[in-house]
Parts: C-alpha cells; structure tokens; sequence
C-alpha cells in the first residue's frame, strides 16, 4: 500500500516505533517529517531525499510551535500527524520497598504526564492551526496504549494514556468540520526494547501467557494498523486495539 499524497509528520522517530514506523513509511509516503529531541538517534535517516529532519523537545510549547511552523513554511499541504513520542513508566502509587519515600515520585508524575500527553496537544494544536489555514484535509493518528484502562503498577502512564483517548473522542467531533479525522492506535503488550526495558523479564513471562496469542505483538503488526487508519476514510474518533485480545484485568 502506498500514499503518493500524504506527507507524514512522525514525533519520537529516533528509536522504537517510531524509528520502525520511518522505515515501514519512507518509500511509501510522499514525503516524512520527523520529529524528536535525540539528534544522534535521527541521524540514520540523514540523506534521505523524501524525509527531513526536525529536533525538538516536544514538550516544550514554545519550541513545538515553532517547529511545526517551520514544517508548514516548507510543506503547506501536510496531511498526517502521527504523535507517536512518549515512554512507558512503570511505577507503584506506594511502593513498601523503598525506605526512603514509599510514594509515587511527584517528578516522575510530571515529566510522564508531559511527555505521553502534552507532547499530543503540543504538536496537534499547532498542526491542526495550519492544516485548517492551509486548508488541508487531514489527519491525526495517535499512539495511545492498552494501559489507558488502568494498569496495575501504571498509574500515570494509564492516566496520559486514557488522556490521549480522550482527546481522540473530543478532536474527532470538533475536526471533521474541517475534513480533518483523528483516531487512535492502542497497542498491547510488543516485542520491543522500551517493552523489555520497563518491565522485568518474569513479568514479561507473565503477560504472554494471559495474551490470547500467547506471544507479544510484532512492529509490523502495529505498522498494518497505521495503513488501515490512513487507508479508511470512515475510521474516526475511536481507538483501534492491537493487544492479541488481551484483556487488563483489576482483580
């Protein structure tokens, strides 16, 4: 499947999905603008004639604003955003084995919070100020996560990305005014580095065998539901679930 129209801005394209998602894109989409603060981490995509590079701290409003003008200035006419930045946290509301402070870290609440949701209204506001300018019709993809239903040992990560949903909901009623949709991809549990890095290889264990599938998803699945969403005009406002049929549980 390819997009000979669509030019692509991709947020957190240095590692992870992102970086995976770049190369899944690059010779599909007109053209890709990438975004994200590591400028080391980008550099693999340098001399590529349809993809330029854009650093930035995304969470800083400021700067966002200025970059996505920046795009806009060279681009007018592009079409898709895909907030894909973010980190996955794990960390108990009390945890009983740290001496020091039980609680959940304040600073930690605030630095995820920043970068899984306001790094979404950051760059969504700004582009959507141009798309509708320029008259684009467009859309938003966000990258939500199976944990926006609340996740044991996940509190602020669930929090952003319930978050993330809800905007979703909310851009999709106020946008399409504009022809401009915006949907939501909500991941499982995947066969990543971040995946294996925020969580303990027994715990890993642990998810695979209550996964329906019992195995981790694979980038490329997640990649299929990207083209879905860009391929179906009709796919607005929800969240699209690739978790294996895994169900988070309370109990």
């Amino acid at each position: 499947m390819e997009y000979p129209n669509r030019k692509i801005i991709i947020t957190g394209a240095a590692s992870g999905f992102g970086s995976f998602l770049t190369e899944y894109l690059k010779d599909k989409a007109e053209k890709l603008l990438l975004i994200d603060i590591n400028k080391d981490g980008l550099q693999k995509f340098s001399g590529s004639k349809n993809i330029a590079l854009f650093y930035c701290d995304l969470t800083d409003y400021e700067a966002t604003t200025n970059v996505i003008k920046e795009i806009y200035e060279m681009d007018p006419d592009t079409n898709v955003l895909i907030n894909n930045a973010g980190i996955i946290h794990s960390e108990l509301l009390i945890n009983f084995f740290n001496r020091q402070d039980r609680r959940h870290s304040k600073e930690n609440w605030d630095k995820m919070l920043n970068v899984n949701l306001t790094t979404v209204f950051n760059c969504s506001v700004n582009v959507v100020d141009n798309m509708i300018r320029n008259k684009v019709k467009g859309l938003i993809i966000n990258i939500s996560s199976i944990s926006a239903n609340g996740n044991s040992g996940q509190s602020v990560y669930s929090a952003a990305k319930a978050g993330v949903n809800a905007l979703t909901a909310a851009w999709s009623r106020e946008l399409s005014l504009f022809s401009i949709r915006t949907a939501g991809i909500a991941p499982g549990f995947f066969d990543t580095p971040s995946t294996h890095n925020a969580l303990k290889g027994n715990i890993v264990k642990k998810i695979i065998s209550e996964i329906p599938c019992k195995r981790l998803g694979q980038l490329e699945e997640l990649a299929n539901a990207v083209d879905f969403i860009i391929d179906n005009e009709y796919f607005n406002g929800k969240i699209l679930e690739i978790d294996g049929g895994m169900v988070l549980s309370n109990g």
